[in-house]
């Protein structure tokens, strides 16, 4: 008790400086460095290629759940909870018309495969895990690929949906950067301690500003169909929407004792560590892109 007293005074008497560097913020900065370029690229493509690379995201996500999960003890099925994930996130497109068909066979396939499991104990629990495993990651991550592709159901310019993709990468990734860097620097008040103890209100008030910030910026740069108004509502609703990802996420990881998905990505743990705020907010981003384009239309 004493130990972890010292540390706490340690920690308020340090400069923002000492703590950026203890906080792993330069392995951070190289990750960054490497992935987002090519994110880029491949959202700058699209199509194909932009598929694929969701795809292999979507793949490593399932693929961290299903170790969560099973680091809880539990045994879902993880060869239906992979095929399922990805067949939803390669489905996103023209508006993700074939999903209801994947979903509805996967909760079929679940239930069916639960009968024929030799240890039929906590059947519930394990159809539960699988459905929640493949909506989670496999359906919320499709609306990645349905933001990149919403002209083509509509036929309207191909950029509108790169438009609208960086608008939610935006939102999400400065929300996430402010909260982290505010936080850090003068974070001292737990937003959710039984969650999430090193997030902090200060970090989340940071976060939030930062996005409806971007969103202003980019309805007057790069997202030229949506207001000023407009764009601060979206920044400020998708930081809350953002940040409750991430505590989703917290939860999970806490409540199957582990500290990050995987080990992955040096100074940001594993790939679902990273995905998780995307995985809410592009949801969100894309009916609110979609409603907006049909109400100009």
């Amino acid at each position: 008790m004493k130990s972890t007293r010292q540390n706490d005074v340690r920690r308020e008497d340090e400069s923002p400086w000492r703590r950026f560097l203890s906080a792993d913020i330069i392995p951070r900065i190289l990750v960054i460095l490497l992935i987002v370029p090519l994110l880029f690229y491949t959202a700058l493509q699209g199509g194909l290629l932009f598929r694929l690379m969701i795809g292999l995201i979507i793949l490593l996500g399932l693929r961290e759940f299903i170790a969560l999960t099973r680091a809880k003890g539990y045994e879902p099925s993880g060869v239906l909870i992979v095929i399922a994930g990805l067949a939803c996130a390669w489905a996103g497109v023209n508006g993700g018309a074939h999903i209801p068909l994947i979903i509805t066979a996967t909760i079929l396939t679940a239930m069916i495969l639960e009968l024929a499991r030799k240890d039929s104990g906590h059947p519930l629990v394990h159809i539960s895990i699988t459905l929640l495993g493949v909506l989670y990651v496999g359906w919320l991550g499709s609306y990645v690929v349905q933001l990149r592709e919403i002209p083509s159901p509509a036929g309207m310019d191909y950029s509108v949906g790169l438009r609208a993709l960086g608008l939610a990468a935006a939102i999400t990734w400065t929300c996430d950067t402010a909260a982290y860097l505010v936080g850090v620097a003068f974070g001292s008040r737990p937003l959710m301690k039984r969650v999430s103890p090193k997030k902090s209100l200060e970090g989340a008030i940071g976060g939030t500003l930062g996005a409806t910030a971007v969103g202003v910026v980019a309805s007057l740069t790069f997202v030229p169909f949506i207001s000023p108004v407009e764009g601060a509502l979206i920044g400020l609703v998708g930081a809350i929407v953002a940040q409750a990802g991430d505590l989703v996420e917290s939860l999970l990881k806490r409540d199957a004792g582990v500290k990050d998905t995987a080990g992955l990505l040096p100074g940001h743990g594993g790939v679902l560590d990273r995905i998780d705020s995307f995985l809410f907010t592009a949801p969100f981003v894309y009916f609110v892109i979609i409603n907006l384009l049909h109400r100009g239309g």
